[in-house]
């Protein structure tokens, strides 16, 4: 076999395994197009099931924010009516009933209502963090958790409907034997309730904005993620492009030298 013909053979093999690595890259552009949707779908869906868990913590936050308000009133109206009771008084007085029915029937309920509020807050919490030590083992995300401040609203409220307990014991005490410092004891109890409120209050209303600016991370980090995205699939786009513009161009070099014998000119031709 002389020189040019092993060369022009040598050349069809290149024309051959040049046009598989056409076809292979035709194949991965495609591929790259087809990925592309799931996994931006995938990234969605991600970031919507966390947001949904930080939406589930702001409402909890608002709820409980809410109540901590409406169980603050109730503690008032139980002061009025304590302080109407006085120092001293008998088991026939009026006021004695209606404290009791104030912690009974409107201050118990509504600790209870809360006490209900705040372990949603905490089940979101729980859920949310959780969610964040699943991103966090992908090393790309890094967003922080929320910390121990949400857990103790709950206990802070157990703590709350303790006193109360003891508070409608003393009361229910009173009704058979009335203490001279009765009324005292009440308020003492109340406002004790109240710091615990005013705690929770204040708790809720920092991490209201703390959830505000943990949305707006997300949101900033899922668009950030997404066009990433975007931009890898457009990159790797252009980079089979250019590798399957050289694999034409090789090919139709190799295919003139094995029609012609020589390869052909491919600068401009002067004038």
């Amino acid at each position: 076999m002389n020189g040019p013909v092993f060369k022009r053979i040598f050349a069809g093999i290149v024309i051959l395994i040049a046009i598989i690595a056409f076809l292979v890259n035709a194949a991965g552009l495609l591929g790259i197009w087809i990925v592309r949707r799931p996994a931006r779908d995938t990234v969605t869906t991600l970031f919507t099931f966390v947001n949904d868990k930080l939406g589930i913590v702001d409402q909890a936050l608002a709820r409980v924010s809410v109540r901590a308000d409406e169980e603050r009133q109730a503690l008032a109206r139980i002061n009025s009516v304590a302080n109407k009771l006085g120092d001293r008084f008998d088991q026939g007085s009026p006021m004695l009933p209606a404290l009791s029915a104030a912690v009974r029937d409107d201050l118990a309920p509504r600790i209870a209502d809360m006490r209900t509020q705040a372990a949603a807050l905490h089940d979101g919490v729980m859920a949310f963090n959780t969610a964040l030590e699943t991103l966090d083992s992908l090393k790309f995300i890094q967003v922080p958790a929320f910390g121990d401040d949400l857990s103790a609203v709950s206990e802070r409220v157990d703590a709350a409907r303790r006193d109360i307990e003891e508070m409608r014991a003393a009361i229910d005490e009173a009704r058979a034997a009335a203490p001279a410092n009765l009324a005292a004891a009440v308020v003492a109890r109340t406002t004790k309730i109240d710091n615990v409120m005013a705690q929770i209050k204040s708790t809720t209303m920092k991490y209201q904005s703390v959830v505000a600016r943990k949305a707006e991370q997300w949101m900033d980090l899922s668009h950030r993620v997404l066009r990433a995205i975007n931009l890898l699939v457009v990159s790797l786009t252009a980079l089979v492009i250019i590798v399957a513009a050289g694999q034409v161009l090789l090919i139709y070099v190799c295919w003139q030298y094995v029609r012609q014998g020589r390869f052909p000119v491919l600068r401009a031709s002067r004038e």
